[in-house]
């Protein structure tokens, strides 16, 4: 350890750690902090193997990262939301620290600075193909707005991104405590590595849509259900007459499509088709596709209800009835093992998914599987990951090369094209129609990532990991 670093005071590095992983995630979040958050604890890892002071160190991370997503909760999400999310986190990032100097101190430096990222890739691919968290807490979730960055998406998908953020944090760690250690080809690597990922963003950014663009459009209802709090039958039937008036509105400005928001109305069994059988006689009557979203109660005690979206052609045809396949932990849907749609337009391939299903790089590989060019996302969010949320959608558009038009009950609801760019976009907070209507194209663009998925990223951090383990093992031989 360099005697600088050591001079640092411990509670410095306690500090500075859990400061920049409040600051760096989840709302009001400054991504620049998030590449360099775990710099402070490797540090500080890296200068003791005292279990109490480790202990202190997975408190002070669990603290932290609590905190962090204290910052999305807000009504009508339960606090233990946080505890729930943040402690298994935070617990992830220690033993990723814990194992990392295991690493080093049998290794080298040089070993480290690339072991940190494949074990980065590594927790990120096994959070979001595994966990219950999809792509929440991953490094592309702190930079919604880095199109350039988020490109790589494309390619290597997010847990490349994620690597590359934690690559610059291990060389910044390994710099400030090992400046004996020669860092100059590995600094230039890595800035050869960067330069090459922004600019490979940076053009592809600039390229123009390929092929027809349709008008489509997003309506959304203000009206919202918690199992304690549902609509009265009055007030279910005013939303609808509103919704349809909104989807009037929406068709004599042309839209094409036209998508309602996740749960947009509650429908009893009883009453599913009159509201389908109204669904169709409107495409027919105004010429538009139509997909109307909403639930079925299944049970009252406890709450229960199918979540579906279900699709109409011009001509009244249900084209198809989706069900969300990835339910919000806590949430009250039944979740679906239905397969992604594929709906052949005249003007190109749609395809459905519902909300949180969207935090998973497999949906998008889905419907890039389908060769789908519009993906239609009726979704339901609240304040606290207001628009975060919205914002996420973008990354899956890029990996799957496909546009998306997000309709959102109470957060911002809009429409991206296959490399992210804002093709509209309607706040929740302003004073609007709460139709948004805009011109999305529909002419699918073929990704590395569609293709071979995270592969090449959890095959190339697996073989680092287990070529440096089997080196230790040999090395440590009599």
């Amino acid at each position: 350890m360099n005697r600088r670093t050591e001079q640092i005071p411990t509670f410095v590095l306690a500090l500075a750690g859990m400061t920049f992983v409040i600051a760096s995630g989840m709302r009001w979040g400054v991504p620049l902090l998030a590449w360099i958050a775990p710099v402070p604890w490797m540090l500080w890892i890296r200068r003791t193997t005292r279990r109490r002071e480790r202990l202190l160190i997975l408190a002070l991370l669990g603290l932290a990262t609590v905190a962090q997503v204290a910052k999305i909760i807000t009504p009508p999400i339960p606090a233990v939301l946080a505890l729930g999310f943040g402690l298994p986190a935070a617990l992830g990032s220690w033993l990723m620290l814990i194992a990392w100097d295991a690493l080093r101190r049998r290794s080298s430096e040089v070993h480290a600075l690339y072991a940190w990222p494949a074990m980065a890739a590594l927790n990120e691919w096994s959070s979001y193909s595994l966990g219950p968290m999809g792509v929440w807490g991953t490094g592309a979730s702190t930079q919604p707005d880095n199109l350039a960055l988020l490109q790589l998406a494309g390619l290597f998908g997010v847990a490349s991104i994620g690597a590359l953020m934690a690559w610059v944090a291990a060389f910044l760690a390994g710099a400030l405590a090992a400046p004996e250690q020669k860092w100059g080809r590995h600094g230039a690597l890595l800035g050869l590595v960067l330069v090459v990922v922004f600019a490979h963003g940076a053009w592809r950014l600039n390229l123009p849509s390929r092929g027809q663009t349709v008008r489509v459009a997003a309506v959304v209802t203000d009206l919202g259900f918690a199992p304690d709090t549902l609509p009265t039958r009055e007030e279910l039937d005013s939303n609808l007459e509103t919704l349809f008036q909104r989807s009037t509105w929406a068709a004599e400005r042309g839209a094409r499509v036209i998508a309602w928001n996740e749960g947009a109305s509650i429908v009893e069994r009883r009453d599913e088709p009159a509201l389908l059988a109204r669904a169709s006689a409107f495409a027919v009557e105004q010429g538009v596709d139509l997909v109307v979203a909403y639930i079925v109660p299944t049970s009252y005690e406890p709450f229960r209800f199918e979540n579906l979206a279900v699709y109409f052609d011009d001509r009244g045809a249900e084209r198809a009835r989706y069900r969300k396949r990835h339910p919000v932990p806590g949430e009250g849907a039944e979740a679906s093992d239905n397969p992604v749609p594929r709906i052949e337009r005249p003007f190109g391939v749609v395809s459905l998914a519902i909300c949180y299903d969207h935090d998973y790089p497999e949906m998008s590989r889905g419907h890039a599987g389908v060769g789908a060019g519009l993906v239609l996302l009726p979704s339901s969010d609240w304040a606290g990951i207001d628009p975060l949320h919205t914002q996420f959608a973008r990354v899956r558009a890029i990996e799957g090369g496909f546009s998306i038009l997000r309709p959102t009950r109470w957060a911002a609801s809009a429409g991206f094209d296959p490399m992210g760019r804002v093709r509209g976009w309607m706040r929740v907070d302003e004073d609007n129609q709460r139709v948004l209507i805009t011109e999305v194209p529909v002419e699918p663009r073929r990704t590395l990532y569609a293709a071979v998925g995270d592969v090449p990223v959890v095959a190339g951090a697996s073989s680092y990991i287990l070529i440096l383990l089997g080196w230790i093992v040999r090395r440590r031989r009599p």
